[in-house]
């Protein structure tokens, strides 16, 4: 999908932006994922689907957010990175989603804490309407958006921004539908965008540590990072001492 035509999809225009939560990358390195490729559209993928529901997009034509569609985005072999997705499959797992049927159509503020407005609640308050919505539609519910401790309710990241770090859907849409840039370099500046907000926009670190951070060659890291400079993303400099090159300090423009 084109950037444009994105832009319409996502609502770009008008949407919220989302946070990711920090402990994602920490939680995704200890999980049985077959390769850092996955790894990385397992983080694209939340980032979409926290998109959908924050903005509550289904709450229109529904089957262009299908799990069809959004995985469509990031690969077209869906086969291949189905144990992430299926229902019980690793990100299930991991506590980051749940497939459910009840999805939201609408969001709404009460007393100051936001509020979804879900299908079937409408459908039970408003058995009149006719929906164009199938009962058999089922999303994946983002659940770190709502609770990031157990048992405590309006803790995610819908809620709380600590400890978070933000994309911004126009950002998103630029890395994702670049050539050269996909859901592996959406992991990688994601990644790179949360230290900088750590050190104050100056992260300093090799690429070779970096590799072996996120879990993939200095080459990788190098070529991905090259393309976010020239696409305006990221900016790099090396700092100097005693006529040393050090590592390159990374900053998000």
């Amino acid at each position: 999908m084109d950037k444009a035509r994105l832009e319409v999809w996502l609502n770009a225009s008008e949407c919220i932006n989302v946070q990711m939560p920090n402990e994602i990358f920490e939680d995704f390195d200890k999980a049985d994922f077959k390769s850092f490729n996955h790894k990385c559209f397992a983080y694209s993928y939340y980032y979409l689907i926290s998109h959908l529901y924050r903005n509550t997009l289904y709450g229109g034509n529904t089957e262009q957010y299908s799990q069809q569609n959004i995985i469509k985005l990031f690969t077209s072999n869906k086969t291949v990175i189905s144990y992430i997705t299926k229902n019980d499959g690793l990100l299930d797992e991991l506590g980051y989603t749940k497939t459910t049927t009840d999805y939201p159509v609408a969001c709404y503020m009460d007393n100051g804490i936001l509020e979804f407005g879900l299908i079937k609640e409408l459908r039970k308050k408003m058995p009149q309407l006719e929906l164009n919505h199938s009962p058999r539609f089922s999303i994946k519910e983002p659940l770190k958006c709502m609770s990031r401790f157990d048992g405590e309710d309006y803790t995610g990241t819908f809620y709380s921004l600590q400890n978070t770090h933000r994309i911004g859907i126009e950002r998103f849409i630029k890395i994702i539908s670049d050539d050269k840039l996909g859901h592996v370099g959406l992991f990688i500046y994601g990644y790179i965008s949360m230290m900088c907000d750590k050190f104050s926009n100056a992260y300093q670190i090799s690429n070779v540590e970096l590799g072996e951070i996120v879990g993939c060659s200095d080459r990788t890291i190098q070529s991905y990072i090259l393309r976010l400079e020239e696409i305006g993303l990221l900016k790099s400099t090396r700092r100097i001492f005693d006529n040393k090159l050090l590592y390159k300090v990374y900053s998000v423009i």
